[in-house]
């Protein structure tokens, strides 16, 4: 949850703007909320359209076109925090069960399994609390700073009473599951911790206290109406310490599972107030009350679900068919879904709003700052028609989200990667958009990094700032345009070329009738990175080339990882990574299916739909050193093909090289895909040009290798390679694929006077030129 404050952390602390917009994909006539952090007293603002938004040495120029019917203003900054970390929570977890006060005042048995990740965080974590330290009312067990378990007990209602702390001197072993009994009766109070041998490993000796109170326990506050009265929480505690007064907002967040938490009366018919089976709706961000008391609670911040509990055996690896072994919850203190931050101004898109890239200029008043607050317009029905648009560039949100606020280059986690052979981190270029992103810790983290504990992130959210969602962002590892930055150039290189587009995403791919929104375009063309298709987005594309629509994939390492999208939270994305692929961690065996549809995470290789097979290539290989350029193959030289390369002149040699120069070196760089008939891809493809091999700067993807692993740098191996390939479908359409991240950052070297932007060009009119079979893509689209 969200925090207001009017300061910023520390006096030296840089000026400092940034923000968000919800929705962060819209559609015209909607009003989206603006939400600000600004460390300055006063900021501008305007509502501008993204038409090419790179400004870098040899990048085409940079243009934006403001919306005027969009009031511009000025505002008060003030500067907000995120309250991350992740909990459960259920309100009145005793009362409306119970007959009388009296059956909990007899006493309570709490039971529980838990796996601390972390247990010492560098401040106390508690597992389960219902303490509240005002009312010196309800007990709280904790892991303290040294990774001992303790529990705080209130003894009020006396003022002078304090929250009494026992010591177990009991250390939990990471990752491994403990068993915990705590039994509260009047002034006695029992604890037992059992720790659950992993397979043949010797677990740790077990614990149990006895201990006399010098007042009895009191489990409920006097009055419902003091605050926090009767709340239970788990992972989390409004108890910062014994000694302080109740925090106001959850706090000491615990890194680790919990599993089967249950509370017992002590009366001679024993009532079971509360029983949580994490096992139930797993997709779901509530918790079910297996007592039948109706004691349901809610998750916060999206804690990780679908993990193994104390009972898995390994015996089945998808919890949807799994009859136990899934009812644990991984709870982070750094995990985000919402930051929830308070909205500073609101601005309502024009009806006539076109399709594309937008942004809010934020600019302190003394220009110190500023900043791009970005957001996507969709189209609908009518403004299709009046731009009359039959091409379609798709943004790839899904991989914007499972790169956002990446912290690859942060050296303190395990997740710091060298992008490949011979990287320098320390030799990256990097810009302010960088630095808030590290300084801004708050503002949660990538399907690239781990949490604290170490863990792989599984989830991202769009509800936050993003600070490497920005039309000029420079990727760090790169030191060139990647993602929406480099999707910008192809905008304004259609805007440039005249040639009537619309701009959709993945999400409306996935959400709003996938072929069906494609249905009104002759050509379709990915993003650079398309990297992270849902079932839904990936088959939009596919049901489109069988209906006879062109596609152009113009990018690389694309249609790589499944993803999901949670259905009812739109903004979540959900990446579960395994044992193959480049990835930055491994998840767990057992842990691979999707918790929010599912499905089998991992890759599409894995899961039989390798890219090969539509767009004829696929992923190979990657690496941080300058591209290349392409030579066109003999094939490529065929007289049915002249049409790709007409305006490219041969060199003196005869050769035809395309994409020498680039933001990024040659056209194929970065990470980059090549044809494999073996893997799957078309018959009638042809590779129509070839990369003209890559530096030992490059490596191969692991997938890629066979036994034994050798031959895996760019000068050692033919395998890692962009293929440039064509090839015409069944349904009278055609698929062009250039394989390489790299490819747009050529398009705009020197403002589009290039061969990059001339093949591109090529293609595109070509494609527009034959048509397709209209008449099989009679799929149609309503307003959205």
């Amino acid at each position: 949850m969200a925090k207001t404050i009017d300061a910023p952390p520390t006096q030296d602390y840089p000026p400092e703007i940034t923000g968000y917009a919800d929705p962060w994909i819209a559609s015209p006539g909607e009003m989206i909320s603006i939400k600000v952090s600004c460390t300055e007293p006063e900021y501008t603002y305007k509502t501008v359209r993204v038409i090419q938004g790179v400004d870098i040495p040899h990048s085409p120029k940079k243009e934006v076109e403001e919306i005027t019917s969009i009031p511009s203003g000025t505002a008060r900054g003030r500067y907000q925090v995120v309250r991350i970390g992740s909990y459960a929570r259920t309100d009145e977890w005793g009362l409306a069960s119970s007959s009388s006060w009296q059956s909990i005042s007899n006493g309570i048995k709490v039971s529980l399994y838990f796996q601390a990740h972390l247990p010492r965080a560098g401040h106390t974590q508690t597992i389960i609390s219902t303490l509240d330290v005002n009312s010196k009312s309800g007990f709280a067990v904790v892991v303290t700073t040294d990774g001992e378990i303790a529990v705080w007990l209130g003894t009020g209602p006396d003022d002078a009473a304090a929250v009494e702390v026992i010591q177990t001197n009991f250390k939990p072993v990471t990752k491994r599951w403990v068993t915990l009994e705590l039994t509260l009766k009047d002034t006695n109070v029992s604890v037992s911790l059992l720790p659950i041998p992993y397979l043949a490993e010797k677990a740790g000796p077990a614990v149990h206290v006895e201990h006399k109170l010098s007042a009895g326990v009191r489990l409920m506050p006097s009055s419902s109406t003091e605050k926090n009265s009767n709340i239970l929480l788990l992972a989390g505690s409004f108890a910062e310490s014994p000694t302080t007064p109740t925090f106001p907002l959850v706090t000491n967040f615990f890194n680790g599972r919990i599993d089967s938490p249950t509370i017992k009366t002590l009366c001679p018919k024993s009532e079971i107030l509360v029983k949580y089976d994490f096992g139930r709706n797993i997709s779901e961000d509530t918790i079910i009350d297996a007592s039948g008391n109706g004691h349901d609670g809610v998750l916060v911040n999206a804690p990780t679900r679908a993990v193994a509990g104390f009972d898995w055996d390994g015996s089945e690896v998808d919890w949807t068919k799994a009859k136990y072994g899934y009812g644990a919850i991984h709870f982070h203190e750094d995990d985000l879904d919402d930051a929830a931050w308070e909205t500073d101004f609101t601005i309502t898109l024009p009806h006539d709003a076109r399709s594309g890239i937008y942004a809010v200029e934020t600019t302190s008043t003394n220009g110190k700052t500023s900043d791009m607050i970005t957001f996507i317009v969709r189209p609908t029905k009518q403004t299709t028609t009046k731009t009359g648009a039959k091409v379609a560039l798709v943004l790839s949100t899904f991989t914007y989200l499972a790169y956002a606020n990446e912290k690859l280059a942060d050296q303190g986690r395990s997740s710091c990667v060298e992008i490949g052979p011979k990287f320098d981190i320390e030799q990256t270029v990097r810009t302010e958009d960088f630095y808030r992103i590290h300084r801004r810790l708050d503002c949660g983290l990538s399907n690239y990094d781990v949490h604290n504990d170490d863990s792989g992130v599984v989830f991202s959210t769009a509800k936050r700032p993003i600070m490497n969602l920005r039309p000029g962002y420079v990727m760090w590892a790169f030191s060139r345009p990647r993602e929406l930055s480099a999707d910008s150039m192809m905008i304004g290189y259609l805007e440039r070329e005249k040639i009537p587009y619309d701009v959709l995403t993945d999400h409306d791919l996935h959400l709003n009738g996938g072929a069906a929104m494609l249905a009104p375009y002759n050509t379709v063309m990915t993003g650079c990175h398309p990297e992270y298709p849902t079932i839904q987005s990936y088959n939009a594309y596919e049901h489109y080339a069988r209906r006879g629509g062109n596609l152009m994939y113009l990018g690389g390492n694309g249609f790589y990882w499944v993803s999901a999208v949670d259905p009812k939270r739109p903004w979540r994305l959900e990446v579960r990574r395994g044992d193959q692929g480049v990835r930055t961690y491994t998840l767990p065996g057992g842990e691979r299916f999707m918790s929010t549809n599912g499905t089998q995470g991992g890759l599409w290789r894995t899961r039989g739909r390798s890219s090969h097979g539509l767009f004829g290539i696929s992923f190979n290989g990657e690496g941080t050193g300058p591209g290349v350029p392409y030579k066109r193959t003999a094939e490529g030289r065929d007289e049915a093909l002249k049409w790709m390369f007409e305006g490219v002149p041969c060199g003196d040699d005869g050769e035809l090289l395309i994409g020498e120069y680039g933001l990024g070196g040659g056209a194929s760089g970065d990470e980059i895909d090549s044809f494999d008939l073996a893997c799957g891809s078309p018959t009638n493809a042809v590779v129509v040009a070839s990369s003209t091999g890559h530096s030992d700067e490059f490596g191969i993807a692991p997938e890629c290798t066979g036994f034994p692993i050798v031959n895996t740098l760019g000068s050692q191996t033919k395998e890692i390679r962009s293929d440039m390939v064509h090839y015409d479908t069944q349904a009278g359409g055609a698929v062009f694929s250039v394989g390489s991240i790299n490819w747009f950052c050529s398009l705009g070297w020197d403002d589009y006077q290039n061969n990059v932007a001339k093949v591109t060009g090529n293609v595109i009119r070509e494609f527009l030129k034959r048509g397709g079979k209209e008449e099989e893509m009679n799929l149609s689209r309503d307003g959205i």
